[in-house]
């Protein structure tokens, strides 16, 4: 129950200012205690995301500017990225178009509290955002719970003494490191 409790308040956090996708815990938790304990923490997650973005709507509809600005100074967010999602947004007619926006997003790097604060301003219903949110934020974190989940079924034929749980969240320690070293080189960080 506290690690799902975990994804959940890490989906809240990252999907509104915090920096460090929920990925990572659902990852870990699925390493740490294979799959049922990781699509738990991923539906966690998504639902976190959910209401963090949703959050985050509703005061970009009353705050505009200030939730933008908010987003603009977390690390790893270039002006320049806020635009481009916000013109990618401009561009859809339809909740389909906008989900496919999301999804495009959500695998290219593109924070999702882009989204969530830029909505309002560019006439995209809250409500339909927060119907968006699970499932264009859910494949990804399943996915990367069945990762973790296969890495866990792979690593209990160790000996003992080298401590599968260890083995596994070095390796995810080590993934992780190279995954946000890779992206906030790209991206500034």
């Amino acid at each position: 129950m506290g690690l799902t409790l975990l994804a959940f308040l890490w989906g809240v956090a990252e999907a509104s200012l915090f920096f460090v996708v929920p990925d990572v815990p659902v990852s870990l938790i699925a390493l740490a205690r294979g799959w049922q304990a990781g699509l738990r923490a991923a539906l966690a997650a998504a639902a976190g995301a959910m209401l963090g973005g949703t959050a985050l709507a509703v005061f970009a509809g009353h705050a505009p500017e200030t939730a933008i600005a908010l987003v603009d100074a977390v690390p790893a967010i270039p002006s320049a990225m806020i635009a481009r999602m916000q013109a990618m947004m401009a561009g859809t007619e339809s909740a389909a178009g906008l989900a496919g926006v999301l999804i495009l997003a959500s695998l290219s790097g593109v924070p999702y509290k882009i989204a969530a604060a830029s909505a309002p301003a560019l006439g995209i219903p809250v409500w339909e955002l927060a119907l968006l949110t699970p499932l264009v934020r859910l494949p990804r974190f399943v996915a990367l719970a069945a990762a973790g989940a296969v890495l866990h079924s792979l690593t209990p034929a160790l000996p003992r003494r080298i401590q599968p749980v260890r083995v596994r969240l070095l390796l995810a320690a080590l993934g992780w490191s190279a995954f946000y070293g890779a992206y906030w080189s790209k991206v500034g960080g």
